[in-house]
């Protein structure tokens, strides 16, 4: 998932994958550098290496503080049973994707409770350190550490304002959840509380702007914006679900594929077909039976050279390995699927023969007839 733009896998911890989204690099940048602002003005003992090290060490507890905040809620959510797909850090701190909803109000609450609580922890461990260790370590570093404290309560604090999507706002969620028995309403309510803390802080970017305050008025609208958008965004996805219930997937699914012989060479697959149909993928058909999905992705990781001479059959990605659902799968839980899914699509499988294909852009094309049929119905 990205945010704002692409996102890069870094890495694995307790088997939940990492990544970084490209926003996250703008940022890193600003906040190494008013760290060494800072470390400048306060400590002017440092040289001006020591003031660069400090801020980029300084960039590098607060993201980490950031992403065991985001371990904490995947952590917990795995101990309940519910598959993670990765955490990404991005302009504004980090998201956890789990399917959460998919269970009950009671673990959402548990969910979102404990990422306040752990940047609570941290605060405390830092301050700690940094109180305890003022003998054995430098006033820069110590001091550091004192500030690193009072931002991850800040971090507590402001992720407990009741606004969806921030933990606050899941926590309001969850309550109304249970005291009403519907996740539509919850989410309604939550999204409108998290829409209103934001045009609140957008607000207060404006007053500070007027105030003169250029990089605070900034920052406040930034976030600000940012809540509005992912606020509506949670509200219209549960409203898309909502609609899809009742919708199987051979109503979506593209059908009439065209497939595709293994013994072709990618370089003719290329000419004859990726730049023929507008499809990412075609199935792979050996004597009347689908074999694989070679998709424009597989190509592409092959040098341009190599096309005339490797075939379609080396490259394809086995049926086994695709996500599967059959045409009577109930759309809901295919968007589940689909947004889960790496490869971006999913097989609509009949007694072993793929006889569709569903993929967001087949999905969006239905919504836009259901819609324009909608209209003028009314």
């Amino acid at each position: 998932m990205a945010m704002f733009g692409t996102s890069w896998r870094v890495g694995r911890i307790a088997g939940i994958e990492v990544r970084i989204d490209s926003s996250w690099a703008v940022i890193a940048l600003l906040i190494t550098y008013s760290m060494y602002q800072r470390s400048s003005i306060l400590y002017p003992e440092l040289s001006g290496g020591g003031a660069v090290a400090l801020g980029i060490l300084a960039t590098v507890l607060f993201f980490g503080s950031v992403l065991v905040h985001e371990l904490a809620h995947a952590l917990v959510s795995q101990a309940r049973g519910i598959r993670v797909q990765d955490i990404t850090l991005f302009l504004f701190g980090g998201a956890t994707r789990a399917r959460v909803e998919s269970r009950g109000p009671g673990d959402e609450f548990l969910i979102a409770l404990v990422g306040p609580l752990t940047s609570g922890i941290l605060a405390a461990l830092f301050g700690i350190i940094a109180g305890l260790g003022g003998d054995s370590l430098s006033r820069p570093l110590a001091g550091t550490l004192g500030y690193l404290a009072w931002t991850n309560l800040l971090l507590a604090v402001f992720n407990l304002v009741p606004g969806f999507p921030l933990d606050g706002g899941r926590l309001l969620r969850s309550a109304i959840w249970k005291a009403t028995g519907s996740l539509s309403r919850a989410t309604r309510i939550a999204s409108v509380a998290g829409q209103s803390v934001g045009w609140l802080l957008v607000a207060g970017g404006v007053a500070f702007l007027l105030a003169g305050d250029l990089a605070g008025g900034i920052w406040f609208a930034f976030i600000g914006w940012f809540l509005v958008q992912a606020a509506r965004s949670s509200y219209d996805e549960l409203q898309l679900r909502d609609m899809l219930r009742g919708v199987e997937a051979e109503e979506v699914m593209a059908g009439d594929l065209v497939r595709i012989p293994p013994d072709l060479s990618l370089q003719d697959a290329v000419d004859d077909y990726f730049m023929r149909y507008d499809h990412g993928a075609f199935p792979v058909e050996e004597q009347g039976r689908t074999i694989g999905l070679l998709t424009l992705r597989g190509v592409r990781r092959v040098p341009r050279e190599q096309w005339p001479t490797r075939r379609v059959r080396d490259h394809m990605v086995p049926l086994g390995d695709q996500v599967v659902v059959a045409p009577e799968a109930r759309m809901d839980g295919v968007l589940g699927k689909l947004q889960d899914g790496e490869a971006g699509r999913v097989l609509v499988v009949e007694d072993g023969e793929v006889v569709g294909i569903i993929t967001t852009s087949d999905l969006t094309r239905w919504l836009r007839r259901w819609q324009a049929l909608e209209g003028r119905a009314r």
